[in-house]
């Protein structure tokens, strides 16, 4: 059982209910002395009554039984009653001749309570020694008074019931607060498990909640010391791609330049062809480095929570569209804006913004046959959302790859050597860091690849 909040309940409700459980046996163990009390007082009123009754008459003892003596028995569990009065020497005076009376009498003790079997029934009896004297003459009486115990049990009950009740009652009520009070106790736990849950998995700035209970506070230390260690060294990591891409720049631009001037002094073909293959091999090298910096600077960016500024989608669209469109010239796709743009504002980071347009954009452009084309459109959602598409006309990437081909250097089913296999990871962090969301599906025509960027949020992180 690894609920806290059960565990918590049973370790307090077990010893309660223990507790209670011994206080409601004792209550009818009180009960019960009570019910006996009560009953052998009307045992002696009784036995009295009919001591009270006998009497000298012509040299003899007499007995008469009124009914007064019987009628303090009266109840709704119809007891028997049993009576006798004998003397010393075994005269029965009045009652039931064969009455078990197992009760000597001392100069100290005259009278006695007792439980007896009588008829197969549980008594219980009084039984008390009174002496009568008479011209010199004494004698002692022996009364007994005999009643089954049926309205004992039900004496007992009535005594013991409201306690019963009482005491389960509050057994009610201590539960009932005890889970309103864990409930209420136990929000700091919901509050941290939301924190961390609702938080984006790049997202390792240390957890703040107010009011948080002591017992609490070194879990959550311990969880931002972590964190703090993780993202040390995810700093470093980024740090060290940073570096070795600015440290590649330089050597790349130099190797650029140095085979464009050995293509110019090379005199045979095969030398030439040479130079070249080089030469594609330097701008995919290129292509690399650049892609892994601005991989990195959506990571810092997605991370750092920095604040996201106002801006016009369309302009950023076109600046894009200008930039690539050599490209798109030189492999006879026809690159433009969808019809219906609508002036989209969104709140973004602006190199973010444009990583994820230019990725895009470039992707389907390269992955294009001649004589396609490729149509970005941006529209707004009623609920004020901006949603921003690339769609393409070409091969497309069959539907149990689209998440795969988000992985890093994952590229999907390209079989060509031009692609990094970043560009859609690029495009993802991007879009995570300007508040959207990235998704690829079939082109509207039956044929091709359409992504959509969804912002969610309007307004400023």
């Amino acid at each position: 059982m690894n609920s806290l909040r059960v565990r918590l309940a049973l370790w307090v409700l077990l010893p309660l209910s223990v507790a209670l459980s011994f206080s409601i046996w004792f209550s009818y163990q009180d009960g019960l002395q009570d019910a006996q009390a009560q009953q052998d007082h009307q045992l002696w009123t009784s036995a009295q009554i009919i001591a009270g009754q006998i009497q000298w008459v012509d040299g003899h003892l007499m007995s008469s039984v009124p009914p007064v003596a019987l009628e303090v028995f009266a109840s709704a569990s119809h007891d028997q009653v049993f009576f006798s009065a004998s003397t010393d020497n075994g005269h029965l005076l009045a009652g039931w001749p064969n009455l078990p009376i197992e009760f000597t009498p001392t100069t100290t003790q005259r009278e006695s309570y007792q439980d007896m079997i009588y008829q197969g029934q549980q008594l219980r009896s009084y039984s008390m020694v009174r002496d009568f004297f008479d011209s010199g003459k004494s004698r002692e009486v022996t009364v007994t008074v005999a009643k089954t115990q049926n309205q004992l049990a039900a004496d007992a009950r009535e005594l013991w019931w409201p306690n019963m009740l009482r005491e389960s009652g509050m057994l009610v009520l201590v539960l009932v607060l005890m889970l309103l009070g864990l409930r209420h106790e136990l929000k700091p736990l919901a509050a941290l498990r939301g924190a961390v849950l609702n938080r984006e998995h790049t997202d390792l700035r240390p957890i703040q909640l107010k009011d948080l209970p002591l017992e609490l506070r070194p879990v959550v230390e311990t969880i931002n010391q972590y964190g703090a260690r993780i993202q040390r060294q995810i700093d470093s990591r980024k740090r060290f791609i940073e570096d070795a891409a600015h440290q590649l720049r330089t050597p790349m631009a130099l190797l650029s330049t140095q085979l464009h001037y050995a293509a110019g002094l090379a005199s045979t073909p095969e030398l030439k062809k040479i130079l070249a293959a080089l030469s594609q091999n330097r701008q995919q090298i290129t292509q690399l480095v650049n892609q892994l910096l601005s991989l990195s600077q959506a990571e810092s960016l997605r991370a750092g929570h920095a604040a996201r500024v106002p801006l016009d989608m369309l302009p950023l669209v076109h600046e894009v569209l200008v930039e690539l469109a050599p490209l798109a010239a030189h492999r006879e796709i026809d690159l433009g804006i969808g019809p219906g743009a609508d002036q989209a504002r969104l709140y973004a980071h602006r190199p973010a913004l444009y990583a994820l347009l230019f990725n895009l954009a470039d992707n389907a452009i390269r992955y294009t046959p001649p004589g396609g084309s490729v149509t970005v459109s941006v529209a707004t959602t009623p609920e004020g959302h901006v949603v921003l598409e690339v769609e393409d006309t070409g091969p497309g990437i069959p539907p149990e790859l689209r998440t795969r081909v988000f992985e890093r250097f994952n590229r999907g089913n390209a079989t060509d050597q031009e692609g990094t296999g970043l560009g859609l990871a690029i495009v993802q962090e991007a879009a995570a860091a300007c508040g959207g969301h990235v998704s690829l599906h079939t082109g509207r025509q039956g044929t091709g690849l359409r992504a959509t960027v969804k912002f969610k949020s309007a307004r400023p992180a």
